[in-house]
């Protein structure tokens, strides 16, 4: 097929056809082949080309058909969908697999929506079966592309044409080129280097006549879409066009389809699955594959349906894998509100039929899930098919809140405190501001029945004496208004808070609206303001007559902005603005650490990459290992213990150095992402040993490598003095000494006990301190002179013996090693060993009134036990 441009008949044919059509023509060698290709102006490379348009390899055929080296495999019937193959009928060619039965969107009583399904609700290919946008430098260009040739300069020349069948593109007066295998960017030089032959000003220098090459229409490819598709069946589709399109083109996906399985399959092999929710949540779609001519995309039905509601960003009815749970769902859904109470989560359930027991009546159930304990063990609680979870709200309520409002310097709410008073409020507000109305202020007070009451006091009673019976203590929920003189005559004011630079209070005119508030008090016309600012929610405040709380009234930002919205203000209305960071992290910042300059946190800015990064932290050490780094990704998938993804990325050192304009790793960091540069493999700072006392040359050296024995070191030192005591020797390792035996060692020279030192360990060879340290349990703890041969008991004798509270005896010797001392045991003693005797634990106290006491009771029961008998004899 991809040797004879004979064998073309259609956009795909199969590699036996092809063999069929070569022996019909009697070409059977590969010689042969070549000669064909001769007779129509083409080259082997250029075989080669346009076989790639259609998915086969010219040497592989060659290898097959013609070199004899194996036989062709045979085309065997598909009878199932696995997978990794898709249900294909050897004898239909155009049914592709069976219709499936379509289920009809369902309307939740709930008004609950299919998660990700209305993305294909603004379809871009509704009206049109291909859409042309830019076009890939690396395209190969094919029959049925149309091709526009220009010239212009001291000849003009233009032509519209189609690439043949054959590859080739006819140019009247000029003749045929081939074309077909060449790319979009080496298209222009191919065409020059043709058409220079009969236009020699394109050769000049400068050049008289110019040429320009351009693609006015893309060839279509036809794919299939089975399945749970809105409009099954096959489609043309233009050549760039990758499987998220191939879905918009067939009308998107029924709500009994899945979103999370999408299979694509080649030639009757899988190819790949496509995960939708990857890009509804991620934005990302890493399968999202370049389709080729007679693909079929495959939309198998929902797995399951699992439905969110309550205090969470996205309600919506969810489809969740195998290996997904309760974390998963959330992490769809946007996260929880911060209203949401987590401690209990009620999931209302189906029972599975195989869980279904014969004696109930009812098949429901509510399972109660505590959601912070869920987080805190780190397990996934698993959910099934027709599950309802539901995530209530927290109380809106407070047990320690006072709020003060009016004219003092910090109105708002404040904590409670115990005996909290209004003159202490009033101090901890800042104090009242000038201009304000002594003569009164109000606390409001819920009674017990609920109902809302005020009290009036006199503020300039309760600021002058701190013991006035006006300064009551205050109680939860109380609210506190302090006035000025100006709001006593008119209080016609209106205010704006929450995001902005400071809040704003103006005075109120009729006729004031919405936007003109917004518009003079935000800078809405601001880039870094509008991208920071929350424009889908805001809150318009209105005072209500008689009533302590405010109206809310929600309203969209932008939809004010656009004046698609506008409302008239009122006295005491209160407008406020929120930040986007009530839901996501504006502010992004990536880390890097390891072999570079200047370790720490960077701001994380558009389109990211490594070497990016490493630039702005100064760039490598000596000692950087230049060829990758590794890149640790959180994970949020709580399903198992995995909680990092640790990925290696090579380096591109011309992008880093600025010689290209494109990083070739095309690896763009994401928040939060953790960047380590490692060091050369081997190389390592510098490692020191102290080495001090009974030595020939004591002082510090350096290790030769990382396996330099104690022994080795202490022979490049000198050796050890002739007064050394090789027993008592020390050797401390991060400022704790090693139990170690350097007799054996280095006085007996055993390799067996030698000892590979590490950096700053420290090692002192003593000479004899004859003394010996006996402390502990015994009547005079004491330092005690060394004499040779002498034993435990006679150092633990000559310390006064044991105390009463003496218990077992140990015996450290001064290479650090301890023993403890046997009832028959009594070894000798070296010089600078510290014998310790502990102390026995203590005893639990005898309570001898309890056991008076249930010896009493036990006399009295055995008594009343004789009388009985002696009467039973007597009345026989």
């Amino acid at each position: 097929m991809l040797l004879l441009t004979i064998c073309f008949n259609g956009y795909s044919q199969s590699e036996q056809q092809v063999k069929q059509e070569l022996e019909k023509r009697g070409i059977n060698t590969q010689e042969e082949i070549l000669s064909e290709l001769r007779k129509r102006g083409m080259s082997e490379d250029d075989a080669r080309r346009q076989a790639r348009l259609y998915g086969l390899d010219y040497d592989e055929y060659i290898r097959k058909y013609i070199s004899k080296n194996e036989e062709p495999a045979s085309l065997e019937s598909i009878q199932k969908i696995g997978k990794d193959t898709l249900n294909y009928n050897s004898d239909r060619k155009d049914t592709i697999i069976t219709t499936l039965k379509r289920s009809k969107t369902e309307i939740s009583k709930d008004s609950l929506v299919y998660f990700g399904y209305n993305i294909f609700n603004n379809n871009p290919f509704a009206n049109e079966q291909a859409l042309v946008g830019n076009i890939d430098p690396g395209y190969l260009i094919g029959p049925g592309d149309e091709l526009r040739v220009y010239l212009w300069g001291e000849a003009e020349f233009q032509f519209e044409g189609k690439v043949d069948i054959n590859g080739n593109l006819f140019i009247p007066n000029v003749g045929q080129v081939f074309v077909a295998g060449t790319s979009y960017e080496g298209l222009n030089v191919r065409m020059k280097e043709f058409l220079s032959k009969f236009y020699s000003g394109l050769k000049k220098d400068p050049p008289k006549i110019f040429l320009d090459v351009s693609l006015t229409k893309l060839r279509p490819i036809r794919i299939v879409v089975m399945g749970e598709s809105k409009n099954p069946g096959s489609h043309l589709i233009n050549s760039f066009a990758t499987t998220l399109n191939s879905l918009y083109v067939s009308g998107g996906i029924q709500t009994s389809g899945s979103l999370r399985d999408i299979k694509v399959f080649r030639n009757n092999r899988f190819i790949s699955n496509v995960d939708l929710y990857d890009y509804l949540v991620k934005g990302a779609l890493r399968e999202d594959l370049r389709l080729m001519n007679n693909d079929v995309i495959f939309i198998p039905t929902r797995m399951n349906a699992i439905r969110l509601k309550g205090e969470v960003n996205k309600p919506a009815i969810y489809e969740l894998k195998d290996n997904e749970g309760l974390l998963d769902i959330i992490g769809f859904a946007g996260g929880l509100k911060p209203t949401a109470f987590t401690k209990t989560v009620t999931v209302k359930r189906i029972r599975a039929t195989n869980n279904r027991s014969n004696g109930s009546s009812f098949d429901r159930e509510i399972v109660s899930v505590n959601y912070d304990s869920l987080l805190r063990n780190g397990i996934n609680f698993k959910l099934q098919d027709g599950d309802e979870v539901t995530f209530g709200e927290v109380l809106d309520k407070y047990d320690n809140l006072v709020t003060i409002a009016g004219s003092v310097f910090r109105p708002g709410d404040y904590q409670l405190n115990n005996d909290l008073k209004i003159r202490e409020l009033i101090n901890s507000a800042g104090g009242i501001r000038p201009n304000t109305y002594l003569d009164k202020i109000d606390v409001f007070r819920k009674d017990r029945n609920g109902e809302l009451k005020f009290l009036s006091f006199s503020l300039s009673e309760i600021m002058a004496d701190v013991n006035s019976s006006q300064n009551i203590v205050l109680q939860a929920d109380d609210s506190l208004k302090v006035y000025n003189n100006e709001e006593l005559k008119s209080l016609e004011t209106v205010s704006i808070e929450g995001f902005l630079s400071e809040p704003k209070t103006i005075l109120w005119r009729k006729d004031l609206s919405l936007y003109d508030l917004i518009f003079m008090s935000a800078n809405v016309e601001d880039l870094e303001y509008r991208n920071r600012i929350l424009t889908s929610r805001a809150d318009l405040l209105r005072y209500q007559q008689g009533k302590l709380e405010y109206q809310v009234i929600p309203f969209n930002l932008d939809e004010v902005l656009d004046k698609k919205f506008n409302a008239v203000l009122k006295p005491k209305d209160r407008v406020i603005l929120y930040s986007k960071d009530i839901t996501e992290t504006l502010d992004k910042y990536v880390f890097v650490k390891g072999a570079v300059k200047n370790e720490g946190k960077y701001l994380l800015t558009d389109s990211m990459t490594v070497e990016d990064l490493i630039i702005q932290s100064g760039g490598f050490l000596k000692k950087s290992y230049r060829e990758s780094v590794t890149v640790s990704r959180e994970n949020f998938d709580f399903t198992g213990n995995k909680i990092a993804f640790n990925t290696d990325v090579d380096l591109d050192l011309n992008y880093l150095l600025g010689a290209s304009k494109k990083s070739s790793s095309n690896y763009i960091l994401q928040d939060n992402d953790q960047i380590s540069v490692s060091y050369i493999p081997g190389s390592s700072d510098q490692r020191a040993v102290q080495l001090t006392g009974e030595i020939k040359f004591p002082g510090t050296y350096y290790l030769e490598s990382k396996s330099e024995k104690l022994s080795e070191v202490t022979e490049r030192a000198g050796g050890l003095s002739p007064n050394v005591y090789l027993a008592g020797a020390r050797l401390y390792r991060n400022g704790v000494q090693l139990a170690f035996d350097f007799q054996k060692a280095l006085g007996e020279q055993n390799e067996k006990f030698d000892i590979i030192l590490q950096n700053a360990d420290s090692i002192y060879f003593p000479e004899s301190i004859y003394t010996v340290k006996v402390e502990g349990e015994v009547a005079n703890p004491s330092l005690q002179k060394y004499l040779e041969n002498k034993t435990v008991r006679s150092y633990v004798k000559n310390a006064g013996g044991k105390t009463k509270q003496g218990d077992k005896v140990y015996l450290t010797n001064p290479n650090g090693f301890t023993r403890k001392i046997g009832f028959l045991s009594n070894p000798k003693v070296l010089d600078g060993s510290v014998i310790t005797v502990s102390a026995k634990p203590p005893k639990e106290p005898r309570d001898n009134g309890k056991f008076l006491e249930n010896f009493g009771t036990i006399a009295a029961i055995v008594s009343s036990t004789l009388t009985t008998i002696v009467l039973v004899q007597s009345i026989k």
